[in-house]
């Protein structure tokens, strides 16, 4: 009897090691906007998050990485920052491919690894596919939506494939769109779908269902169940307690649920509907708190509730726009409910409004009960937590979880926790800020795609400024002339950990990151058709128009002229078919430079901003502009005020074109033309060039 009671004693320990996991994202859900966080009863009634609070520990400074949600997303699962992706603002589209590498270390990885059974269930927007170099490339939803979440380590996934109100109008079920009666499905599978007569389904997906009402031409033409809005928050959270209940005694589980509440648009059930004093969106955060409360019964129901650590929390704040007078989240906020508490700004600010999110954690006999956490943590933290909770090591810093730091200590009440010394935060217009102990300082420099009205609109935050959040928690006063010394610091730190590659552990060294690698290229072969360092603004037969252009830092720069919405321009004569092309180009400030080619009645343009290369084929002589065809593309990561190499090998009518240390190839008949003129054209604000070059 002695080796069966030592086997089971440790079949017991490691039952205890490895606790069940459920983290639930929800979207876009504010933190004023539960009664725990302080949401007025008489508006809006949250007894199920209330619960966890109260049998379990409430952060005060949750924040998450950014201020809309498919970064933060990224950042939940992989311990990284979504910035140092391609991703550098906004959020991946409804057809983009799958955003994180099937190689990555990320939370389903690691826990699957440990023996868990893992389950992604809820809003996905983290893209589908392999993207290609064919500039046309877009997730097909009528064929197998692989890569995606069963490939970076989820056994089961039952989802939204972007936002509540996308443009699918479907869920997403494993590798299909769910019930797709026809499309690239394999001889003899057979998908399963909803009842014929559920009422949880439609027919049919029109304008009036998606996210702005609008976009009635473009919603994807699919032979498959509708999703109907007021009741996908019903059908999620009837998948989750179906896969919980199904998990076997003997195995622990990772279930990663995350509702479309509180997003627009706005649907409750009719069941819930009218009964807030919040209008509407008070009934969404209803449905949103009765979907919590149905996971919190199905644990209890299955005995678990005491072995499973449950993570709630949101992708980012809630919407706060009260000048918007169609929001019905303005409206709720005229009836009393402050959405994102007394703090500054919401969804897609650089204010705390857009990080600082609800974030409570149970866990029985681990947690206190009723407990509060004043220490600041972030949703990057998760995946490094439960690695220290199943014993496992992160992989190099380099390598994986770079971003992540275990706040174990502060969930289990270590009376020497401190949480995070610092931390990174990023706007949907990509503006960084970095917060270390009571000073918050935001660098204020969008990315450049951001557009006139976004630039005016936004104005108040794309500026240096430093506030004191223990001082003032709104973000009042800019107080970085008082503390010149703060913002140098936070300045250094934000430089040391973006340039890093890594901020789990502070780099010890300025490494220069991969975007400010420049590659070296061998010299061309072949004797010179052209050869021109554009030392000085060259003269005829060039010709510089519509823009102001001077010479400087070993080339010629030009930007537009002040309010001008024609491109500068620089043209030179050509005369070649094969052969290569180089220069190198400096992003200063503009947004985008073209390359354009003169060749036969049409020719060709390479665009090149600091996130895309793409081949175009020009318009023919008489039809419109918009008469292009796009040939290729590659995505890029390039920095403003570096000179970065451009080369273009043309064989026949192929190309190979090389943009820093990203390679690519084209295909087209106006390729193989004679090349007869090159345009330099530069959009949006300054751009140089120099060592133009034409090898044949």
């Amino acid at each position: 009897m002695r080796p069966l009671l030592c086997l089971l004693l440790a079949l017991s320990a490691t039952a205890a090691d490895r606790p069940n996991i459920v983290v639930i994202l929800a979207d876009d859900y504010g933190y004023g906007s539960a009664g725990c966080y302080g949401a007025d009863p008489k508006l809006v009634r949250t007894p199920s998050i209330d619960r966890l609070a109260t049998e379990g520990r409430r952060f005060t400074d949750g924040n998450t990485t950014s201020s809309v949600c498919s970064p933060t997303r990224y950042s939940l699962l992989t311990g990284r920052y979504c910035w140092r992706t391609s991703l550098n603002h906004e959020v991946l589209g409804t057809f983009s491919p799958l955003h994180i590498e099937t190689n990555r270390f990320n939370l389903a990885s690691l826990l699957k690894q440990k023996g868990y059974h893992t389950a992604a269930v809820g809003k996905w927007h983290l893209g589908y596919g392999k993207e290609n170099e064919d500039p046309k490339w877009r997730t097909e939803y009528k064929a197998e939506l692989s890569p995606g979440p069963l490939d970076i380590g989820f056994d089961y996934h039952f989802g939204v494939p972007s936002n509540h109100g996308d443009l699918t109008g479907v869920f997403v079920e494993n590798r299909f769109v769910y019930g797709l009666r026809s499309g690239q499905i394999p001889a003899g599978m057979k998908l399963a779908g909803p009842d014929a007569d559920s009422d949880d389904f439609k027919a049919t997906y029109g304008s009036e269902d998606t996210e702005n009402g609008k976009n009635s031409g473009r919603i994807l033409e699919l032979d498959a169940p509708r999703r109907k809005n007021e009741r996908v928050m019903k059908v999620l959270t009837d998948k989750a307690t179906t896969w919980l209940e199904a998990q076997p005694k003997d195995q622990p589980f990772f279930l990663y649920f995350t509702p479309v509440a509180v997003h627009n648009p706005v649907t409750p059930d009719k069941e819930l509907a009218g009964k807030s004093a919040a209008g509407l969106y008070g009934d969404w955060i209803h449905e949103l708190d009765k979907s919590v409360g149905r996971i919190l019964a199905t644990l209890d129901k299955m005995g678990a509730t005491k072995d499973t650590l449950v993570l709630f929390t949101s992708d980012n704040g809630g919407v706060f726009k009260p000048e918007n007078e169609r929001l019905l989240q303005t409206a709720a906020f005229k009836a009393g409910l402050r959405v994102n508490a007394g703090i500054r700004g919401g969804k897609h600010d650089v204010w705390e409004g857009g990080f600082k999110v609800p974030f409570i954690a149970r866990w029985p006999g681990k947690v206190a009960a009723g407990s509060t956490a004043k220490q600041m943590v972030s949703v990057v933290d998760i995946l490094a937590t439960a690695a220290e909770i199943v014993g496992t090591s992160l992989p190099a810093k380099e390598a994986g979880a770079e971003d992540s730091r275990s706040f174990l200590d502060v969930l289990t009440g270590s009376a020497d926790a401190k949480g995070r010394e610092d931390m990174i935060v990023h706007s949907s217009d990509g503006v960084f800020a970095l917060r270390k102990g009571r000073w918050k300082w935001i660098e204020g420099v969008p990315v450049d795609e951001i557009k006139d009205g976004v630039r005016k609109a936004h104005k108040d935050q794309f500026r240096s400024q430093l506030y004191d959040t223990v001082a003032d928690p709104a973000e009042t006063k800019d107080v970085s002339a008082e503390h010149p010394e703060v913002v140098a610091e936070l300045k250094d730190l934000l430089r040391r950990y973006r340039d890093g590659g890594f901020s789990r552990e502070l780099p010890t060294t300025d490494v220069k990151p991969t975007h400010l690698r420049i590659a070296k290229l061998a010299p061309s072969a072949g004797a010179a058709a052209l050869d021109e360092p554009l030392a000085k603004l060259p003269g005829k037969p060039w010709v510089a128009s519509a823009g102001e252009w001077s010479a400087r830092d070993g080339g010629v720069f030009a930007k537009p002229k002040s309010g001008s919405e024609k491109a500068a321009g620089l043209r030179a004569p050509l005369a070649f078919g094969d052969g290569t092309f180089d220069c190198e180009l400096n992003l200063q400030g503009a947004n985008r430079v073209s390359l354009r080619f003169g060749a036969g009645d049409a020719g060709f343009r390479l665009v090149v901003s600091r996130t895309t290369a793409i081949l175009t084929k020009n318009p023919n002589k008489g039809e419109p502009a918009t008469a292009t065809e796009d040939i290729a593309k590659k995505n890029l990561k390039l920095a403003a005020g570096e000179w970065y190499p451009v080369r273009l090998t043309f064989k026949g009518d192929e190309v190979t074109a090389q943009v820093n240390d990203q390679t690519f190839k084209g295909k087209h008949p106006s390729l193989g033309k004679d090349k007869t003129s090159l345009d330099f054209l530069v959009f949006g604000d300054s751009a140089g060039f120099r060592n133009v070059r034409v090898a044949k």
